[in-house]
């Protein structure tokens, strides 16, 4: 396959959904980097530049509503998809007031989030999202 352009942080606490996110990435091309606590992703934000964010919800210490504003603030054009196991319209519309981009719940369908990472990642669908 191709390389993609791009590069995604994966914020999971919980160790074999973050390795299945990160080889997934990786095998759509993309380079990936991963953390499992909030605290981290905000040092790993101050050293390094991702072109997209995926974060779990539910973390040790700041959870994924926590930190979704401070992410918006440090990286204001990045993309955030926020994963988790909670339903319901109440979780999706926090997520989306605190600046996530995209929601998914789990178990993740794997073909969505493909489909969502190439979406968020394409040059097109970027310019396009900016102007409107």
């Amino acid at each position: 396959m191709d390389k993609n352009t791009g590069r995604i942080l994966v914020i999971e606490s919980d160790q074999e959904i973050r390795s299945l996110l990160i080889d997934l990435i990786k095998d759509e091309g993309y380079e990936a980097d991963s953390v499992e606590k909030g605290t981290y992703a905000f040092k790993k934000l101050m050293t390094d530049s991702f072109d997209l964010i995926i974060t779990d919800i539910q973390l040790p210490g700041f959870s994924g509503f926590d930190i979704l504003p401070a992410l918006k603030k440090i990286h204001p054009q990045t993309p955030v998809v926020v994963i988790t196991a909670f339903e319901g319209a109440d979780v999706y519309f926090e997520a989306r007031e605190r600046g996530a981009n995209a929601f998914l719940e789990i178990p993740i369908q794997l073909k969505k989030l493909r489909e969502l990472i190439h979406q968020m990642l394409s040059p097109r669908e970027r310019a396009v999202e900016e102007v409107m």
